[in-house]
C-alpha cells in the first residue's frame, strides 16, 4: 500500500470514531458507522452508485492543502437523522419520511449534523495528519443522481475521489450509507510512489560511522559504542538476541510489580513481543493514537538513548491513579484527554519506575553495564511525525519490547520500549533476516521438521487462540481460565497448523479487522482439521459472516465483547466438545 494511502487510511479510521461519538452526542442517540470501505473512484462511478434522492453538501477543503469534496447521503436518512434532533416522536418521524418532506427545519437540523461531522473531520486531521487542513461544510442540496452533469463542477468537479462509505445503524435501526468523497490528488493520493527494495544490512551505509568513539551527527545526541558493533567474526546473533529477550522479559515482570506497588493496584505488563522495527515502520504501523513519550538517556558502558512510549489516555489515567483521583474526575479526565501538570508529573514518576527497572537488570546482567535516566516527556501524534528525521528520534532501526498494560483488572494499551538496534548488537538481525536460507539435501530436511511439527503437537492445551487483536484476546483467556481451559495463544504470523489438531479441541480466531488475511487463516485452519472454530471480530456484515461460514467458521462472536459474550459463545462450545 503507498504510504501516503496507508497514512490516510489510519487518520480516516479515527475520523469515524469521531463522528460517532460527536453525532450521537449531538442527537442524544446511539449512532454507529460500521463496515467501513475505501476506495478510489471517478465522479461519473461515484454517482452512478447512488440511487434516490440524495442531500449533497458540499465540503471546502482549506489551508496548507485545498481542494472540494462532498458529504452524500439519502434524503430518507437526512430526515431521520435531523428528526431525531429536533426530537420528532417516532410515528411523525415515520410519516415525514414516507412523505419525503425535506422541509427548511429539517434541512436546518441535518445542516447541524453535517457541520458536525465536518468538524470531526477537521478535529482528527489536525491531530493526526502531517499538513495542516481544515473541512467546512459549505451548501447543501437535494441530488437525483442520474441527473448530475458529470463533466460540470456541481456539486463536485470531475476527478478522482477516494470515496469513504460506513454503514449507519441509529439506535439499532439500519439505515443508508455516509458517503464522503474526497479529492485524491488534494491528499496525495494520484501519484505513484517509487517501491523501495530493501537490500541486505551491509549494502546499507549507515547514517553515522562509529569507531569506538562520539559520532558526528546533525543531532545533537550521540551513540558511543566500545567497542564497535559486530567487528567479532564469530559474533553469533541469535544467541546474544535470546539473552537479550530473556532480559527483557525480566524487566517486563518487574516493572509490573514496581508499578503496582507504587500505583497500589495490581499491573501487569502482558503478551510481551519483541521484534526489529524501523523508525517508519513503528509511527505507521505500531503506534496507536496519540501517545506520550518517555525519553531516556543510556549511560555507563553504552551511550545512547532509549525511548518508552505509552498512550495518552493511558498516561492520563495511570498519573490520575497515583495521585488518587476520585474515579468520576479521572474518567473525565481520559476521555477528555486531559495531561494536566499534575498528572504529567505522577506519570514521570512511573516513568522513573521504568527506566529503574531497566537499570537494574541490565546494569547487573547484560555483557555491557548500562542504566537508563528518564530525561523529559512529549506528547507524539504518531502520523504527524516526519520519519526522515531526527525528531522525536532519529531515522535508524530499533529492537522495540511492545506489552499490553493491564492497570487493576481494565485493559489498557501497550507500553512499548525502543532501543537503537545497534546499540544492543541487534542491528545484525536484519542482515540475518536478508540473507536466504542454506538449501539442506532433501533427505537430509524433511525428517527434522517432522521432529519438530511433531513435539509441537504433542504440547497439551484445550484451545487454540490464533490473534492480532491483543485486548479482546486478554478477555478470552481470563473467561477460558475461569472456566478451567487451558490454551494457546499464536499470532498470526505464526505458523498455526504446526499445532493442528493436535490435542486441541477448538480453535479461536480473533481478529481486528474482519478481512481477506483473516479468512485465508481461517481457509488453512479448516484445510488441516475439522475442529470448532469461533471467529471474533469487530463490524460483521451480512456477506462476512457468509463468507466466514464458507471458509470453515463455526460460530461468529462480535467484538468488542463483554465477559458474558464469551462465556455463552465458550458455554456452546464446551457443551459440543462434551457431547
Amino acid at each position: 500500500m503507498k504510504k501516503a494511502q496507508q497514512r490516510i487510511d489510519k487518520v480516516l479510521e479515527s475520523v469515524c470514531t469521531r463522528i460517532q461519538d460527536e453525532v450521537g452526542g449531538l442527537i442524544g442517540a446511539t449512532f454507529i458507522l460500521s463496515d467501513l470501505r475505501r476506495q478510489f473512484i471517478s465522479k461519473e462511478d461515484a454517482f452512478e452508485q447512488l440511487s434516490g434522492k440524495q442531500v449533497a453538501a458540499k465540503l471546502d477543503i482549506t489551508g496548507d492543502i485545498e481542494g472540494q469534496g462532498c458529504l452524500l447521503l439519502e434524503m430518507k436518512d437526512a430526515i431521520r437523522l435531523g428528526g431525531t434532533l429536533i426530537m420528532l416522536p417516532e410515528n411523525m418521524l415515520d410519516e415525514v419520511i414516507s412523505a419525503g418532506k425535506y422541509d427548511e427545519e429539517t434541512e436546518d437540523s441535518y445542516g447541524e449534523i453535517a457541520n458536525i461531522i465536518a468538524g470531526a473531520y477537521t478535529k482528527v486531521f489536525e491531530e493526526m495528519y502531517p499538513e495542516n487542513c481544515r473541512f467546512v461544510r459549505k451548501t447543501q442540496e437535494l441530488i437525483l443522481p442520474v441527473k448530475v452533469d458529470i463533466g460540470s463542477d456541481e456539486p463536485v468537479p470531475d476527478q478522482l475521489y477516494y470515496q469513504v462509505v460506513t454503514g449507519m445503524i441509529l439506535n439499532g435501526r439500519q439505515l443508508g450509507n455516509l458517503v464522503v468523497l474526497l479529492p485524491a490528488t488534494t491528499f496525495g493520493l494520484e501519484e505513484d510512489e517509487p517501491t523501495v527494495v530493501a537490500e541486505p544490512a551491509a549494502a546499507v551505509k549507515p547514517e553515522h560511522t562509529v569507531t569506538g568513539k562520539v559520532a558526528e551527527s546533525k543531532n545533537t545526541e550521540a551513540t558511543v559504542v566500545e567497542p564497535p558493533v559486530n567487528v567479532t567474526p564469530d559474533f553469533d546473533v541469535k544467541k546474544h538476541r535470546k539473552r537479550v529477550d530473556a532480559l527483557l522479559e525480566l524487566c517486563r515482570q518487574k516493572i509490573g510489580t514496581e508499578m503496582g506497588a507504587l500505583l497500589g493496584v495490581e499491573v501487569e505488563l502482558r503478551y510481551q513481543e519483541c521484534r526489529l522495527v524501523s523508525k517508519e515502520d513503528y509511527f505507521m504501523d505500531e503506534a496507536s493514537g496519540k501517545q506520550i513519550l518517555a525519553h531516556m538517556d543510556v549511560v555507563g558502558e553504552i551511550q545512547g538513548k532509549g525511548y518508552l512510549f505509552v498512550g495518552l489516555k493511558d498516561a492520563i489515567f495511570i498519573g490520575g491513579t497515583l495521585i488518587m483521583l476520585p474515579a468520576g474526575e479521572l474518567e473525565k479526565a481520559v476521555i477528555d484527554e486531559v495531561f494536566g501538570d499534575d498528572a504529567e508529573d505522577a506519570y514521570g514518576e512511573i516513568a522513573n519506575i521504568v527506566s529503574g527497572v531497566y537499570s537494574t537488570i541490565f546494569e547487573e546482567q547484560y555483557v555491557k553495564k548500562i542504566r537508563l535516566v528518564k530525561t523529559g516527556l512529549e506528547q507524539v501524534l504518531p502520523l504527524k511525525v516526519d520519519t526522515d528525521s531526527d525528531t522525536p528520534m532519529p531515522n535508524q532501526f530499533y529492537y522495540m519490547s511492545s506489552s499490553t498494560l493491564n492497570v487493576g483488572g481494565k485493559a489498557m494499551g501497550k507500553m512499548q520500549m525502543l532501543f537503537p538496534a545497534a546499540m544492543l548488537q541487534l542491528d545484525g538481525i536484519l542482515q540475518q533476516e536478508a540473507e536466504p536460507p542454506v538449501q539442506q539435501p532433501e533427505e537430509k530436511k524433511a525428517a527434522p521438521s517432522v521432529d519438530r511439527v511433531e513435539s509441537i503437537k504433542s504440547q497439551i492445551f484445550d484451545v487454540l487462540v490464533v490473534s492480532d487483536d491483543a485486548l479482546e484476546t486478554e478477555k478470552i483467556m481470563d473467561v477460558l481460565e475461569q472456566r478451567h481451559l487451558s490454551a494457546k495463544v499464536l499470532s498470526f504470523k505464526e505458523n498455526v497448523t504446526d499445532y493442528l489438531p493436535g490435542e486441541v479441541k477448538a480453535v479461536l480466531l480473533v481478529m481486528s479487522d474482519v478481512n481477506e488475511k483473516a479468512f485465508a487463516l481461517a481457509i488453512k485452519i479448516s484445510a488441516v482439521c475439522s475442529l470448532p472454530l469461533i471467529a471474533a471480530g469487530p463490524r460483521w456484515t451480512r456477506s462476512k459472516v457468509i463468507t466466514a461460514v464458507k471458509y470453515g467458521v463455526n460460530d461468529i462472536l462480535l467484538t468488542p465483547a463483554t465477559s458474558d459474550d464469551i462465556g455463552e459463545k465458550i458455554e456452546h462450545l464446551s457443551i459440543r466438545l462434551a457431547a
